[in-house]
């Protein structure tokens, strides 16, 4: 008997435990580990961040969707030691393991940025999303008595992936609690460092995006670097190294990621977090040990760069991290990781959004993209979960 341990129960966790539940012999212990009993759907939090949906639509309880033989354990880990096979933790006696799936999901980066951890809101779970519209709307409301007009001004930092779909959003919620508080219009302004947006996309589908912006009043601030983050206010120069501020009090931080801090902490080999792995998911050296999710570095056949840090990739990296170590366990030979992308959309609000399907190649924008984008939520409950959760949870207004 052999103890398979699965840290993490994000996207790419999760679909390993569906396939080593399968695939790992009756006997076996599998034990799954995260710090809360409930997965989120992390790239729909930018939907809780700006209320416009339930958090409880875009979670679901861990213990109730796995199978009976896994073991979960809710704790906080605290250090990972390869060399002798042992997890520790804050809250729990420590746990040994023959074979490891490391998927501890993603925290913030702030860059180096000052100010940042302390005077901006981050989203890097259910809580600190809800805790943005939580402010958002705590400070619309104190315009009624405050007056100041800085109660009215939201800056969003950073125009990625996560960025843009916060603003679209945002453009549906905050007509809402205007209409709500009785207060003048809310302002909102995106500072990004870079003069364009989401590179992954065409020209054409990157200026549909502007323009839905221009449209809707979001004032979009393209090579902006920003160099502070002060108590109510962003402090950034322009693209003639002119030194601005832009007064609000909130600001929202969605310049980055980097993994779980639990890596360098660790002492792994890694830049921002992340760790280099074989073309198997493997650690170097240690082919028990699978690494995947946010905490990876997974270089593509033609090894230019890193595979971005998607749920997609997480998803299909857990899944061959599972098989391999399924593989092992059998005394057969591992195999590389092959990724095949299906698309990328990204949602401009509930009934619009850009995206690319890869098998056509073939460009999608307004609300095709969007329906997409549903469609795409309800893939990721059926892999990291089942029919059923697809059932309670997905996304099947796919028509207005």
């Amino acid at each position: 008997m052999s103890t398979t341990l699965v840290l993490g129960g994000g996207y790419a966790g999760m679909r390993a435990v569906k396939f080593l539940t399968k695939g790992l012999p009756s006997g076996d212990q599998l034990i799954l580990v995260d710090q809360v009993p409930t997965h989120t759907e992390k790239t729909n939090l930018h939907e809780v961040a700006a209320g416009t949906i339930d958090p409880e639509r875009i979670t679901y309880n861990i213990p109730s969707v796995i199978a009976k033989r896994v073991t979960f354990v809710q704790a906080t880990v605290n250090n990972v030691d390869v060399a002798n096979k042992a997890i520790s933790f804050e809250d729990h006696d420590d746990i040994s393991y023959d074979y490891l799936v490391l998927a501890l999901g993603f925290q913030s980066e702030t860059f180096g940025v000052p100010g940042a951890n302390e005077n901006a809101l981050a989203m890097d779970d259910l809580q600190t999303a809800q805790a943005v519209y939580q402010h958002i709307e705590e400070r619309v409301k104190a315009y009624q008595t405050s007056k100041d007009h800085n109660d009215l001004k939201i800056a969003v930092c950073g125009a990625g992936f996560t960025g843009i779909e916060l603003l679209g959003e945002l453009t549906q919620s905050l007509p809402k609690l205007q209409k709500k508080y009785q207060v003048p219009a809310i302002k909102l302004v995106c500072l990004e460092r870079m003069p364009s947006i989401l590179p992954m996309f065409n020209q054409d589908l990157r200026d549909y995006a502007l323009a839905f912006m221009e449209k809707n009043n979001v004032e979009m601030r393209l090579g902006s670097a920003i160099t502070a983050i002060k108590p109510g206010a962003v402090a950034y120069t322009d693209t003639d190294k002119v030194e601005h501020e832009f007064a609000a009090n909130t600001i929202i931080w969605t310049v980055g990621v980097s993994g779980s801090h639990v890596i360098a902490d660790s002492g792994f080999q890694q830049r921002r977090n992340r760790v280099m792995v074989q073309p198997d998911l493997s650690l170097e050296d240690r082919p028990e040990v699978f690494i995947v999710g946010d905490v990876a570095a997974v270089m593509p056949p033609d090894g230019e760069r890193p595979y971005p840090t998607t749920a997609q990739i997480a998803l299909a990296c857990g899944e061959q991290a599972a098989k391999n170590i399924v593989a092992l366990r059998n005394g057969k030979a591992t195999t590389p990781f092959n990724y095949q992308s299906s698309g990328t959309v990204a949602s401009l609000s509930d009934r619009d959004g850009i995206g690319e399907i890869f098998s056509s190649n073939r460009p999608v924008k307004g609300y095709p993209a969007s329906a997409l984008k549903k469609v795409i939520t309800d893939r990721s409950l059926l892999e990291s979960a089942h029919l059923g959760t697809v059932f309670s949870k997905g996304r099947f207004d796919l028509y207005h």
